[in-house]
């Protein structure tokens, strides 16, 4: 008898194949509104991301090797300057802001044969915590569309969440990485500040702004640092058998700023964070004070940004050419006063130095109690209240990092009794950011899968991506119009889902088609 023939293999589907299905998805699901207001997490997709893919099919037909991220869909932070898309900064003001060339960080993932899908949505300027955009409207959180997602790197972290992509481009200034990632179940690094090159980053934060990534998990996490820092060392960040010999400890306040859990939840997962090291063979100390640290993190850390961001926008076509063409605009954040605005980035080198000094002296005063401790990291809740909320949390853990330029991980832990994600961070020692990722890598695996979220509802038939890149913009523009200071008016999730039914044109709705409404140009 005969042997039966083997089985033939299924080819691996196309790069053009595995970035339409992607496409489908997020046009789908993005601003879908069945299941409350709509994720909004891409502010454009970018409508050169098939071309890209079929080029990268060609180079792989032709025999050229494929990269570590080969046709890897990512998502891009709004901050971040493509050649193929503009930079809004997640503002009005700078709508139609086209870079001539790629961010660094941007050119090293394509490089590695990543495809951008498309930016994401932001917090404007990078400031904030609420995922509020002018230049896209309102992000919701992955696992609850009426919650709030985090920020300033809200869409990166919802994109992720969402599954849309596996991984996502950000930035952190104080949170604006940790806090989304954790709030919608994915991971992420905060570097050692310097560490990831932040060229082509629109420079808000002169001493503490860096660029990073939100995975799926830290086994990609790790993949992509690989990408982004040449001196990445791989084998230090991969998760060894268990932690026998490392030492931890819970930092129960920093300074004047207490540290401690402020809700069962949060506390319960604090808990559950220490037993699972413990199991994996860590020895875990608890309750560990550090007197001495300065964790304010005022103006002064932004002095000076108004001179370089003028450096980079004087190269871009476009209508704003500086830091004060932003402020005279009349599209800033309602907040904000043009006086204000002016002021927040001036030029003062005293305050900068005093803000270097502070960093200088917070980095010294926490490598020495690891060192004194013999401690391989210290644990911390990035937002003591636990998971994401409608209202920003006044009880963010951000600072302890942001105002050292230590390195710290952030994982989600479990869901809460609502089903959201609650996290921890692992802040380490300078340069220590491979050990930090092995050490959460470990955690994750004692941990198991985190439960997805729950899925969108689409309300109608998905738009095309042309129709969906003329949409977000204008549900940016039409929200920001009704707010009013802190007023949050169409930003508000349930006036944001009308606002964006109204402009879908949903049969009984009555709205206007988005076929009827333009752009709004700049003045």
């Amino acid at each position: 008898m005969l042997p039966a023939p083997a089985a033939a293999a299924t080819p691996a589907p196309s790069c053009v194949a595995r970035i339409t299905a992607v496409q489908r998805e997020i046009l789908h699901r993005n601003l879908a509104t069945g299941s409350g207001p709509p994720l909004n997490a891409f502010q454009q997709l970018n409508p050169y991301a098939l071309e890209q893919a079929a080029a990268l099919d060609r180079a792989r037909a032709a025999g050229a090797p494929a990269g570590p991220l080969d046709c890897l869909p990512v998502a891009v932070k709004d901050n971040f300057a493509s050649a193929d898309q503009p930079m809004a900064a997640g503002s009005l003001a700078l709508l139609g802001n086209q870079p001539a060339e790629d961010a660094e960080a941007v050119a090293r993932l394509r490089a590695a044969g990543a495809i951008v899908i498309g930016k994401t949505t932001m917090d404007e300027f990078a400031f904030g915590i609420r995922g509020l955009s002018g230049a896209a409207g309102r992000v919701g959180n992955a696992y609850d569309p009426w919650l709030g997602p985090g920020g300033s790197s809200s869409g990166s972290a919802v994109a992720v969440g969402a599954g849309f992509v596996p991984l996502a481009l950000g930035s952190d200034n104080c949170g604006s990485l940790r806090l989304p990632a954790v709030y919608n179940g994915a991971v992420t690094l905060r570097s050692t500040q310097g560490r990831f090159s932040s060229a082509g980053l629109l420079p808000i934060g002169f001493v503490n702004g860096t660029p990073g990534l939100i995975a799926r998990d830290t086994g990609l996490l790790a993949r992509g640092l690989a990408v982004l820092d040449p001196t990445w060392q791989a084998e230090r960040a991969v998760a060894p058998p268990d932690l026998r010999g490392r030492r931890l400890a819970v930092l129960a306040r920093a300074g004047d700023q207490d540290l401690a859990p402020t809700s069962e939840a949060a506390a319960a997962a604090l808990s559950q964070a220490v037993d699972l090291l413990r199991a994996a063979g860590a020895e875990v100390v608890e309750a560990l004070v550090l007197p001495g640290l300065d964790t304010r993190l005022g103006p002064a850390f932004v002095k000076g940004s108004g001179r370089r961001i003028d450096a980079q926008l004087v190269r871009y076509p476009g209508s704003r050419r500086s830091w004060d063409d932003i402020c005279g605009s009349g599209r800033l954040p309602p907040e904000w006063t043009p006086a204000e605005c002016r002021t927040l980035m001036a030029s003062d080198p005293a305050a900068e130095q005093r803000a270097r000094r502070q960093m200088a002296s917070n980095r010294r005063l926490l490598e020495q109690a690891l060192r004194a401790q013999r401690l391989d990291g210290l644990l911390l809740l990035p937002d003591r209240r636990g998971g994401a909320r409608r209202d920003p949390s006044p009880a963010i853990t951000c600072m302890v990092s942001s105002t050292s330029g230590l390195p710290a991980v952030a994982l989600p832990l479990a869901l809460d009794r609502r089903g959201m994600p609650v996290g921890l961070e692992i802040l380490g020692a300078s340069g220590g950011d491979e050990d930090l990722v092995a050490i959460a890598a470990v955690l994750e695996a004692q941990r198991g899968p985190l439960p997805p979220p729950r899925a969108v509802v689409p309300a109608g038939p998905p738009l095309d991506l042309a129709g969906h890149n003329r949409l977000v913009p204008l549900l940016g523009w039409q929200a920001w119009k009704s707010r009013r200071g802190e007023a949050l008016g169409d930003l508000d999730p349930a006036r944001f889902r009308r606002l964006t039914d109204d402009l879908l044109n949903r049969p009984g709705d009555g709205g206007k088609s988005i076929l009827d409404l333009t752009t709004p140009a700049s003045p």
